[in-house]
């Protein structure tokens, strides 16, 4: 399953079980710019709009382009272009950002 739960704009988004309602998230994603997101590989995303940033606090990125957020939580395999890395494992290809693994540990 792409998404496990989203919350954005006082609404949590859960029970994501057929194609309307993956559909429904995606709009929500593309409409404030997270196209990258929609067109990555990802499982089981547990993630969060707050003030215009994407959150990620559960969930496999396995391929595609991280381009800002920040990730709290997780399995990382892909492209990390930019943002904040504060847990999870990252395996992907880093590019730049801040990395707050070490220091939150």
């Amino acid at each position: 399953m792409r998404y496990l739960e989203l919350k954005y704009n006082g609404k949590i988004y859960t029970h994501i079980k057929d194609i309307e309602d993956i559909e429904e998230i995606e709009d929500i994603l593309e409409s404030l710019g997270f196209n990258w997101l929609v067109d990555s590989e990802i499982i089981n995303a547990k993630i969060e709009i707050k003030r215009g940033t994407l959150i990620w606090y559960d969930g496999i990125f396995i391929s595609g382009d991280w381009n800002y957020g920040i990730f709290k939580g997780g399995e990382f395999y892909g492209n990390w272009e930019s943002g904040i890395f504060e847990g999870g494992l990252m395996n992907g290809e880093w590019n730049d950002g801040i990395n707050l693994s070490s220091y939150l540990s």
